[in-house]
């Protein structure tokens, strides 16, 4: 099983926690995509698949075959993407896009439309995806806001923090992986829907800025919950 993810701090947050619960004949794979792939300005509708199997292939340093994996789950932070322009709000006092539980707030509201219409097809198009690398079942898992949000309850957090809120989120459920699957599965920001629908919940009102993800379905599928 391999995992695609953003940066290290889900590598970091998730990959031992993973590993522990699902390893009964599985490898669990993590490989670092250095961004937001969904957000890449060189990236589109065309060349979004190939990207997503040079990531798979490790810049073509794995050798494993098509046949080789079980899953590619690619995991990604929501970012406010399918907010309403509305919900988005002028700061020139910023040199970054801020995400708040209003909205998100930039120097340049134009900006922050390009990318979440970017962002939306991109989005659109994995959710319906099933296959990759010619025969490999993939499935895309969303956080939202962001991982720091569902994880932490923080949606913003200090780029230098990241690692070190990440390392003690998995010092705090490695010895206690029941309530890892309880966190993910059974509190508030739990989306407790068919994969389908729980991306349709993802792109309606606001909820894409909200404190939600559907990552507990992995857990649930390969649990046996």
């Amino acid at each position: 099983m391999l995992f695609i993810v953003e940066g290290i701090t889900d590598k970091e947050s998730l990959e031992l926690l993973l590993t522990e619960l699902i390893k009964d004949n599985n490898q669990i794979i993590f490989e670092l995509a250095y961004g937001d792939i969904t957000s890449d300005r060189g990236i589109n509708s065309s060349n979004i698949k190939s990207k997503i199997t040079d990531i798979i292939k490790g810049g073509g340093k794995r050798k494993f075959r098509p046949t080789d994996y079980r899953e590619i789950i690619h995991l990604v932070d929501m970012d406010g993407a399918f907010i309403s322009e509305d919900n988005i709000y002028l700061d020139e006092s910023l040199d970054e896009f801020s995400y708040r539980n209003e909205g998100i707030y930039a120097n340049n509201i134009e900006k922050v439309i390009e990318r979440n219409n970017r962002k939306q097809q991109l989005l659109n198009l994995l959710c319906s995806t099933n296959i990759v690398y010619n025969s490999v079942p993939y499935r895309i898992f969303y956080f939202s806001s962001n991982l720091e949000h569902v994880l932490h309850n923080k949606i913003e957090i200090e780029e230098n923090l990241k690692i070190e809120y990440a390392e003690e989120f998995q010092e705090r459920y490695i010895e206690d992986l029941e309530g890892f699957v309880s966190f993910i599965c059974k509190s508030d920001f739990t989306v407790k829907k068919e994969y389908k629908e729980s991306w349709d919940f993802i792109k309606r009102d606001n909820n894409s800025i909200k404190r939600y993800t559907n990552f507990n379905i992995i857990l649930e599928d390969y649990l046996k919950l």
